[in-house]
């Protein structure tokens, strides 16, 4: 009897050591599927901070595809130990006629230029400026946001005031002067 629970601890081991060695290989990496123009498909991992992709195989050459985050797709795999646990992984997918990876909504491929990344780049940027000012004016300040046109408005009728009175002021003295000039020339 003894026996046996060793021999079901021993596979069950096993097992969760091939599950685990499996699942290690998915860590931060992407599937990157390459299909050739004589319809065979070639499979590599890429870690997912890659750039580009190099698919060197083959009769076609040496190609550089461009990695572009916005068309990666979560797919689920099932392969081998995964059939019984599958799970969900990054993919992208090139073709031969272009070093652009392929819209999954299209299921065209992307018309990525190189002054179009560098646009998007730039576009990049200005929003992380963005986030960045909303994240900078977004602390909270002593007074309330009503305080200062309040008191912009109070300055503003201040001076006003000050204009008028001192309109009126320069009105009475020069009634004053009229008053005096004419009692001078008669």
């Amino acid at each position: 009897m003894n026996n046996w629970v060793i021999s079901i601890l021993v596979i069950v081991v096993f097992f969760v050591v091939m599950f685990y060695q499996s699942q290690q290989k998915f860590k931060n990496k992407m599937l990157c599927t390459f299909v050739r123009p004589n319809k065979q498909k070639i499979e590599q991992w890429v870690p997912l901070d890659s750039r580009y992709v190099v698919f060197d195989r083959g009769r076609y050459g040496i190609g550089r595809y461009t990695v572009n985050p916005h068309h990666i797709i979560m797919e689920w795999y099932n392969r081998g130990l995964n059939k019984f646990f599958p799970v969900l992984i990054p993919t992208l997918e090139f073709r031969w006629n272009s070093p652009n990876p392929v819209d999954q909504t299209t299921g065209e491929v992307t018309w990525l230029t190189p002054e179009a990344q560098h646009a998007g780049w730039e576009e990049h940027q200005h929003v992380a400026f963005a986030k960045g000012t909303q994240v900078a004016t977004g602390k909270k300040s002593r007074f309330p946001d009503w305080f200062f046109p309040l008191v912009t408005l109070g300055l503003v009728v201040i001076v006003l005031l000050l204009v008028w009175k001192g309109m009126g002021d320069i009105g009475a003295r020069m009634a004053m002067i009229e008053q005096q000039l004419s009692l001078i020339a008669p």
